[in-house]
């Protein structure tokens, strides 16, 4: 019998890095993974997240995400090691229970949320500090709750998601901040990367602190042209798979507690200030082409609620 992975994501998880960590070991260990040479200055990607893979449909359901990045020739502080990041994404969260009527039948209310997010960053030697700032709109005026319906009815043919009791529409606003530092162990082929960053948020959708240790296993490129942080200098080839775990400490929780400055909507729920993260990725440069899969956990983020975990799927092409 297959092991249930909805119930046991570590088992999925241990599966996926046997099979990716043998599979960069073995290509890393060829020294010539291809791929052109050559620097490029601007990528556009698109990036998927869902959790029905992972045979779940709750909460973080779905989100996708087209973004733009283009790398300065003189920013700032007069480097060339400065990028501009444009992104256009949509979010839906959802409670676990989908198909009733009945409010006080849901955990927590459901939300779409659909924004644009701008960010500028600069890496130095060893170290990456990035800034951005989203302005974004929650409710049915950000069309997540319609497309889910159309989704369910018209493409999977399943009974359709209620939405009902979903959030009042409101605009939000939030600064995000991170800083990085990392540390290479061990060289190429077969580089070992371990990296520390916190991250800071405060507007009216998120209010956190996040640190984060992330370990890097594979061949990679220095911190300044790495698809490991979204650096679009370099194309020379790198294929790695990285651990990541985090503890964040919430203030505000937007999606769950409604807009910061004040919400009228009819089910807000109060968040943990604590919540546990974990995740895996794999990505692989090749060329001008930039493939990542990802799977994503996060302890329960409310009273009452469960663990849960999704998978992310991207591809980005320089140019």
């Amino acid at each position: 019998m297959w092991p249930n992975f909805s119930k046991d994501p570590f088992n999925f998880l241990l599966v996926l890095i046997c099979f990716l960590g043998g599979t960069v070991f073995s290509i890393a260990q060829q020294g010539d993974i291809g791929g052109e040479r050559a620097s490029i200055r601007n990528q556009i990607g698109l990036r998927h997240d869902n959790d029905f893979i992972l045979l779940t449909d709750r909460y973080y359901t779905a989100g996708l995400f087209l973004t733009y990045r283009h790398r300065l020739e003189k920013g700032l502080f007069n480097s060339e090691n400065e990028q501009l990041t444009f992104s256009l994404g949509q979010e839906i969260i959802t409670p676990s229970y989908l198909i009733t009527e009945d409010v006080q039948l849901l955990d927590r209310a459901y939300v779409g949320f659909s924004a644009l997010r701008s960010g500028w960053s600069r890496v130095g030697r060893n170290s990456l500090i990035e800034a951005n700032f989203l302005l974004g709109l929650a409710g049915r005026a950000s069309g997540a709750g319609s497309l889910q319906r159309w989704y369910h009815h018209s493409v999977m043919k399943t009974e359709t998601p209620t939405w009902v009791g979903e959030m009042e529409n409101s605009v939000h606003y939030n600064l995000y901040t991170r800083y990085l530092y990392e540390w290479q162990l061990v060289p190429n082929p077969f580089s070992i990367h371990i990296a520390t960053q916190s991250q800071f948020a405060f507007g009216t959708r998120d209010i956190y602190v996040y640190p984060e240790l992330v370990a890097y296993f594979g061949r990679r490129n220095p911190l300044s042209g790495s698809i490991a942080h979204n650096q679009i200098g370099s194309t020379d080839s790198e294929i790695f798979f990285a651990l990541r775990g985090g503890y964040r400490l919430v203030g505000h929780n937007g999606l769950l507690e409604g807009n910061a400055l004040g919400d009228d909507s009819v089910l807000l729920v109060a968040s943990k200030t604590t919540v546990v993260y974990a995740g895996f990725d794999f990505q692989w440069r090749y060329g001008r082409n930039d493939y990542w899969v990802g799977v994503r956990y996060n302890a329960p983020e409310f009273e009452g609620a469960r663990s849960h975990q999704y998978v992310i799927l991207s591809y980005t092409r320089g140019f």
